[in-house]
């Protein structure tokens, strides 16, 4: 098989040098819900944008790469007229498949304490950062054999050369000791959402003990176990609201609650209102 992912639904590459539309900004968000179940890459190009991601405010200016994870969700604030700036998104598989080193995954899969989702550049480092992201813009509209490995090679390229500059904006090289395991249980709980996931079964399973595994899960992602499963179950549930017909009820199911109404709730407190609503004022037509 030459390519097994999908654009949009595994790569998406977009340059864009247009306004930043209404609906990205946090009033709008409370109306129609901005979400991407997919790690996201942005390179500032020109002009100027904040982003507030996971909480956290960011002023985005020409150099400046922001990190996102699929479990953040994220906000403009503010902008210039033209704002231009790279996309990047890739899903767990692709990364999985790809680009599998934990240090270098760190970026987009950790948030511990004092993490920043902001790097950057030196100027000569951000102009092969875009020479290298047209190239994979160019493989994504051509989608010639293979495009998505190249695609994968030259992330990895720019992630290896974010390393390099500036190894400690990647939280696994501050924090050495059990990223292997804890990335690997991480992956565990992404890829079995729907399923009865219980710290002393994972434990068993990772041949770990209970205690050091919840100890070492939060101080290497900055969530503790439990949170960590709640959000990777609402982020898959919002993937599935935004790009399925799937009934709330079989939604739920499937990321794992125990009936709905405890589903409805806990999303709820977490986005601000329930599911259904949050489906169709995000399907609304965009101003």
């Amino acid at each position: 098989m030459i390519s097994r992912f999908l654009p949009k639904q595994d790569i998406l590459i977009r340059h864009r040098q247009d306004a930043v539309q209404s609906y990205m900004e946090p009033g709008a968000q409370q109306r129609m819900p901005h979400f991407h179940y997919q790690y996201e890459l942005l390179l500032s190009v020109g002009g100027t944008a904040d982003f507030v991601i996971g909480g956290q405010l960011y002023h985005a200016a020409p150099g400046t790469v922001l990190f996102m994870s699929n479990m953040e969700n994220h906000y403009i604030r503010a902008h210039s007229e033209g704002y231009d700036r790279y996309t990047l998104r890739f899903s767990t598989e692709l990364l999985s498949a790809y680009l599998c080193d934990p240090q270098l995954l760190s970026v987009f899969k950790q948030r511990p304490e004092k993490f920043s989702h902001q790097y950057v550049c030196a100027s000569q480092e951000f102009a092969h950062y875009l020479h290298l992201a047209a190239r994979m813009e160019a493989e994504y509209n051509a989608q010639s054999p293979y495009w998505d490995q190249m695609i994968a090679s030259k992330l990895l390229t720019i992630l290896v050369g974010m390393f390099r500059a500036k190894p400690e904006s990647f939280p696994a090289y501050r924090n050495p000791d059990n990223q292997n395991l804890i990335f690997d249980v991480q992956n565990y709980i992404e890829a079995h959402v729907q399923e009865d996931l219980r710290l002393d079964t994972i434990a068993e399973k990772f041949y770990i003990s209970k205690y050091h595994l919840s100890h070492s899960f939060t101080r290497l992602t900055g969530y503790t176990f439990k949170q960590f499963i709640v959000t990777a179950r609402l982020s898959k549930s919002k993937d599935l609201l935004l790009n399925t017909e799937a009934e709330i009820g079989a939604i739920s199911r499937a990321v794992g609650f125990n009936n709905v109404s405890s589903f409805i709730r806990t999303f709820k407190k977490a986005e601000g209102l329930p599911p259904l609503q949050y489906r169709n004022r995000a399907r609304r037509p965009k101003g």
